[in-house]
């Protein structure tokens, strides 16, 4: 007994120690429910130094009992936790692996599970690296293929494979019609307008889509400048690729430790999703813990105060964009810009509190952002869809997460209808379908 309790008393305090450093100190922030598995560590920690002070003592052997009863009842729950996780989770992988051209993608055939407070789900990839169900490389003769490009919010961060706007636009396409329409979800979390130009011109262009749409998030001017710092150019200064080997995607051991038991650890991982979503329940609210590493300097452009030029900024964004829409018209595909807004730029109570962590409260929004994108976008005759003002309009659902900024599902089904109905009563898209179907 003496040499476990010692054991167990040396392995608590390292963890202890081990796990505050790294939340505090590498991560930068310590929530509820890190607090709770230290406040465990430390009960258990004081369980045995009453062990090693009390050895000795009449309560020897109850205290004996009681460390064989622990030893016992641990090493079966660990065999049954082992054995209902070889059954009951299905096999994950990374969802995204390091790419010399677009700087990273999604794994193709590949399942990984997805974690935050306030959603759960496992995303599916499919045999062409897109979020969904499997595709063909050639398209069938009858279909009218359409691309979604775009960061996390396209990819559907925060909801279901079903729920993803990309799957409901192809529903509401298909309701009653002879054509057969099929989206692909080619939208990659943290992906910028340079990375999907890279996306499109090397991977996409090449299943053949009849019309490419390219969802433009906000928050993407300042990504568009990191990883042009880190891009390759031609002897025209054109970007050539952005080798995400030069920057490996790294985890903290407490995150391994986390991601191994989530997909090994079939109770234990039931039990930390449930004891999370207590501790952040009884969370206070503040700009430091409501979203831990979150940068103020994404979102600065949005607000009535940034007075800084970046002008150099949205020249390299539109760049982007425009080599996106020269792949298409080389292909003779059509091209489609879409914006949106994040929650803060919608009303005052969408994406509550998780909006403090970037912006201030009684901050002013400002639309010139807004208003330089529709510029650029009639300056170049490139066919633009805005979002914002069916957002603002809304009434009714959150459509934008408390604490995540992504949409929900009930903000996934209104990009789906407008994107529909939009793409049904654009002249000049429906002019396009039209001839595509009389060819057939």
């Amino acid at each position: 007994m003496i040499y476990v309790a010692t054991s167990a008393l040396s392995s608590c305090l390292f963890l202890i120690a081990f796990v505050l450093y790294e939340r505090y100190f590498v991560q930068g922030f310590l929530d509820n429910f890190t607090l709770l598995i230290v406040a465990v560590f430390v009960l258990f920690a004081l369980f045995c130094v009453v062990s090693l002070v009390l050895r000795h003592s009449r309560f020897q052997e109850p205290i004996a009992r009681i460390w064989l009863s622990i030893t016992g009842i641990g090493f079966t729950y660990l065999l049954v936790d082992l054995a209902a996780g070889a059954f009951l989770i299905p096999t994950l992988s990374p969802s995204e692996e390091p790419d010399a051209l677009s700087h990273h993608r999604l794994v193709h055939n590949s399942q990984s599970s997805i974690y935050h407070r306030e959603y759960k789900y496992i995303q599916r990839i499919n045999n062409m690296g897109l979020r969904g169900e499997d595709i063909t490389h050639q398209k069938m003769p009858d279909t009218f293929r359409i691309a979604m490009l775009g960061d996390s919010f396209t990819m559907g961060k925060g909801v279901r494979d079903d729920q993803t706007f990309s799957v409901l636009v192809e529903n509401r396409l298909n309701h009653n019609r002879e054509l057969r329409y099929e989206v692909l979800n080619s939208g990659i979390d943290s992906y910028a307008p340079v990375l999907s130009h890279m996306q499109l011109k090397h991977r996409i262009i090449h299943l053949d889509p009849d019309l490419v749409v390219y969802n433009f998030d906000v928050g993407d001017l300042m990504q568009e400048r990191g990883y042009r710092a880190q891009a390759t150019l031609d002897n025209n200064g054109k970007v050539t690729a952005v080798d995400g080997h030069r920057d490996p995607l790294k985890f903290t051991l407490t995150q391994q430790a986390r991601i191994w038991a989530n997909e090994h650890l079939y109770l234990s991982r039931l039990a930390i999703y449930h004891l999370q979503h207590w501790a952040h329940q009884h969370r206070a609210i503040t700009v430091e813990n409501v979203v831990g590493l979150a940068n103020p300097i994404v979102l600065a452009h949005t607000l009535a105060s940034d007075t800084e030029d970046r002008s150099k900024q949205w020249i390299d964004v539109f760049d982007s964009i425009l080599e996106m829409r020269d792949v298409c018209t080389d292909k003779g595909v059509q091209f489609l810009l879409v914006i949106y807004p994040w929650g803060h730029q919608v009303n005052e109570t969408e994406w509550i509190p998780g909006r403090f962590g970037f912006v201030s409260a009684g901050d002013i929004i400002s639309d010139r952002s807004v208003e330089t994108i529709i510029r650029f976008a009639a300056e170049n005759n490139i066919t633009l869809l805005d979002l914002f003002p069916a957002f603002r309009a809304h009434a009714g659902e959150l459509l934008y997460y408390k604490h995540d900024m992504h949409w929900t599902p009930a903000g996934h089904r209104l990009v789906a209808m407008e994107i529909a109905d939009f793409l049904k009563n654009n002249k000049a898209m429906q002019r396009k379908n039209d001839r595509y179907q009389s060819s057939l």
